[in-house]
């Protein structure tokens, strides 16, 4: 699946029927769910007794929440996107921090700023995409995939509670917690929905043959200005031969429709890159059909679909490979 281009100026444009933002805009929102995050972690441990404490703690925070992605994305620098470096990360900015906190406890600033970078951005990119959490010694990725980042219902209720804690002078810690719990649950719900798609996926799309079941948030590819739209996810059933994806909803509601069904006569790879699985072409065959009918026969399997305007039917034979069946 290719991901949607969208153009480059403030502009609103319109995708099946889903309006949605300019991508610099929803960066900005990626961006912004790092430094509140980030912010709100260093607003619970540092001293904000003043307005220039405040303003320090908040700043330091926001700093730790974006600051891997300072020193260049995963593919870039994947040391800053690593657990193993997370102390490093934060002792610049905690020594930074520690000018301007005089009384404060060394210790719990770098604390403070190690936990800012950990949840504030590497727990953060683990629920929306992949992550190389042990580099160097280990170069696998790691992903959750729950959210996109950029969601919404991460950075709004991040800045409802930090503003609500700014100008709350009972408890003014109560609404920074309360949006944080509020996230740990969303994120929690976004997991479980995963898990309840994942299995009404497998139930609703078999295939005959080792596959592999991938859902993700809807806004992966298109970013919706409607926030509901960010609740909905998408999945995507793929094997060497078939490739099937449809919209899911929030809880599998939709999942059993399909609005792309492909068939490769000539058996694709599928290799484990950057967390996600992906078919690769390993033979010179091109052809994919676009699968219309499917049906078994005599115990065996059917395909029929289109390509390049014309219909062909494929009979899966008993080695598990595919033959073209020629009309009589």
């Amino acid at each position: 699946m290719n991901e949607t281009t969208l153009s480059g100026t403030y502009l609103l444009e319109m995708s099946k029927g889903v309006v949605i933002l300019d991508p610099y805009l929803y960066l900005l929102f990626h961006l912004l769910s790092h430094a509140l995050l980030g912010a709100v972690i260093a607003y619970c441990f540092l001293p904000r007794d003043t307005w220039k404490n405040l303003i320090i703690c908040l700043c330091s925070g926001a700093l730790c929440g974006i600051i891997p992605d300072i020193f260049g994305d995963r593919s870039v620098a994947p040391w800053s996107h690593s657990i193993l470096f997370t102390p490093l990360l934060a002792l610049g900015i905690a020594y930074l921090t520690k000018l301007f906190y005089k009384k404060t406890s060394f210790k719990l600033i770098w604390g403070s700023s190690i936990l800012s970078v950990l949840f504030g951005h590497l727990f953060l990119d683990y629920m929306g995409h992949d992550l190389p959490a042990f580099y160097p010694l280990s170069d696998k990725s790691y992903i959750m995939g729950a959210i996109t980042l950029g969601d919404p219902w991460i950075w709004f209720p991040l800045i409802i509670g930090l503003g609500l804690s700014v100008f709350l002078r009972i408890k003014p810690k109560l609404p920074v917690v309360t949006s944080i719990l509020f996230i740990l649950v969303y994120l929690v719900f976004r997991v479980i929905s995963k898990e309840i798609i994942e299995h009404k996926v497998q139930v609703q799309h078999p295939v005959p043959e080792k596959s592999y079941i991938i859902v993700e948030p809807n806004s992966h590819y298109e970013f919706p200005l409607d926030p509901r739209k960010w609740l909905e996810f998408r999945f995507r059933v793929i094997s060497p031969h078939f490739s099937k994806v449809g919209d899911a909803g929030i809880l599998g509601e939709k999942s059993d429709n399909l609005f792309w069904y492909d068939f490769y006569p000539v058996a694709f790879e599928i290799n484990l890159s950057r967390g996600k699985y992906v078919l690769i072409n390993s033979q010179n065959s091109k052809v994919v059909l676009s699968v219309t009918k499917e049906w078994k026969e005599a115990g065996s399997n059917f395909i029929q679909g289109k390509y390049d305007g014309n219909i062909f039917t494929y009979k899966e034979t008993t080695n598990g490979q595919w033959e073209e069946v020629i009309p009589q």
